[in-house]
């Protein structure tokens, strides 16, 4: 059994370099990509950013006419979180992929 230090430190850093490697190539991939997801059959639509980051909220006027109190903000909450999890699922996959 090979259980050399310095070995396994250098096969580390390669480690390390590699996925830095991964997730600027990503990074490089997704830069300008916008992700929507909408809620309550599309009268709440989020957008957000390859890095999650929100960029639009669109609400049409029939979502809050028909909406009760609080329910709003909960498709709000809805949307965002769809279309940010879109985003960095798209992130991580990437990364995986150049890590390999």
């Amino acid at each position: 059994m090979d259980i050399d230090p310095v070995r396994k430190i250098r096969e580390f850093a390669e480690l390390l370099a590699r996925s830095k490697a991964a997730l600027v190539q990503a990074e490089g991939e997704l830069a300008g990509r916008h992700y929507t997801a909408s809620a309550r059959g599309g009268l709440v639509r989020a957008e957000v950013d390859h890095r999650a980051r929100l960029v639009g909220i669109h609400i049409d006027r029939a979502a809050v006419a028909r909406s009760r109190s609080g329910e709003l903000g909960a498709y709000i909450v809805e949307a965002v979180g769809q279309a940010r999890e879109e985003a960095r699922a798209e992130y991580r996959r990437l990364a995986r992929v150049g890590v390999r």
